[in-house]
C-alpha cells in the first residue's frame, strides 16, 4: 500500500513539474513581449512581419512627406520602402524596432489595450532621414487574439502553482518511504511524460497551432521564437530522455538483484523433501 501510494505521489509531481517546464517554456515563446524585444531580429526574421512592418511605415511617410520636406528623393514611396527594408533587415535595426515589436507582441496576446503606435522617433530609426523627425507617429493595426488572452492568463497563475505543488508532492512521496525501485520507475516514467510536454508545449503549440489562429502576420511570432529556442529543447529533450532511460534501467536491475537474493523459504525446502521421500 505504501508503494503504491509512493509511486502515485511521484507521478503526480512528475504530471506537475511537467506542467511546470512546459508552460514556462510555452510563455517564453508565445506570451511574453518582453522576450520578443530582447529577440526583435528573430522576429522579424519572419517575412510577412518585417513587410508588414516595412509596408505601414513607408505608405504612411509617403503620405506625410510634402508637410516634411517637398521634393525630397529619399521621401519617395519607393525610396522609403527600400530604406525601411535595409535597416530591418539588420540585427542593429532590429534592435532599434524592438519596442515596436514588444508593443505589437502584447497587443496580439492581449497584455496590452493600447493601439500600437510607432513614435517620430522610431521613424527616424527606421529611415535613417532626420528629414522624418517632424512626422506624426504612425498606428500600426494589430489584432489582440482573445484566446491567446485567455490562455495567457491561465498560465500566468498555472505555472507557479504547478511548481509549488510538484514540491509539495516530492516531500509527501519521499515521506511515504517507497521503495527505490518504485522511486526509479515513477522518475523515470515522470521524466518521459516531462520530455512528451515540453516538446508539445514548448514547441509544436507555439509552432503550428498559434499561427493558425489568425491570418495576421503577428501571429507567426511565436513560431519564429519557437524556432529559434528549438536547439535548447532538443538538448533538453535529450537529457531529459537519457534520465528517464537510465533510471528505467536502473530499475529492472534492482529487481533482478531483489530477486536472486531472495532467500529460498526453508519451510517449503522441508515440505519438498517430505513428498519425495
Amino acid at each position: 500500500m505504501r508503494r503504491t501510494l509512493a509511486g502515485l505521489l511521484f507521478g503526480l509531481a512528475c504530471l506537475c513539474a511537467s506542467l511546470t517546464l512546459a508552460g514556462f517554456l510555452l510563455q517564453r515563446t508565445a506570451f511574453d513581449p518582453d522576450y520578443s524585444a530582447a529577440h526583435a531580429d528573430v522576429v522579424l526574421a519572419d517575412p510577412e512581419i518585417r513587410a508588414h512592418i516595412i509596408d505601414v511605415i513607408a505608405s504612411d511617410l509617403a503620405q506625410q512627406a510634402t508637410t516634411m520636406a517637398p521634393g525630397d528623393p529619399n521621401l519617395t514611396p519607393q525610396a522609403l520602402h527600400d530604406r525601411v527594408t535595409l535597416v530591418a533587415g539588420t540585427k542593429p535595426g532590429a534592435d532599434l524596432l524592438a519596442e515596436v515589436v514588444h508593443d505589437s507582441h502584447a497587443k496580439l496576446i492581449g497584455a496590452q489595450t493600447e493601439p500600437v503606435m510607432i513614435s517620430t522617433q522610431q521613424l527616424v530609426d527606421a529611415t535613417q532621414n532626420q528629414a522624418v523627425g517632424v512626422a506624426q507617429p504612425v498606428n500600426m493595426d494589430v489584432p489582440t487574439l482573445g484566446v491567446l488572452n485567455i490562455v495567457r492568463t491561465a498560465l500566468r497563475w498555472l505555472v507557479p502553482l504547478a511548481a509549488i505543488a510538484t514540491l509539495a508532492l516530492i516531500v509527501m512521496g519521499l515521506a511515504a518511504h517507497p521503495e527505490r525501485s518504485t522511486l526509479f520507475r515513477s522518475l523515470g516514467l515522470g521524466l518521459l511524460f516531462l520530455a512528451l510536454m515540453t516538446i508539445v508545449l514548448g514547441y509544436l503549440v507555439p509552432k503550428f497551432l498559434v499561427p493558425v489562429l489568425s491570418d495576421d502576420p503577428w501571429a507567426n511570432a511565436p513560431a519564429r521564437l519557437a524556432d529559434d529556442m528549438l536547439p535548447v529543447l532538443i538538448g533538453l529533450e535529450l537529457l531529459l530522455v537519457g534520465g528517464a532511460l537510465a533510471l528505467l534501467a536502473g530499475t529492472g536491475m534492482m529487481r533482478r538483484r531483489q530477486r536472486w537474493s531472495t532467500p529460498v523459504s526453508t519451510y517449503r525446502y522441508q515440505e519438498e523433501r517430505r513428498w519425495s521421500a
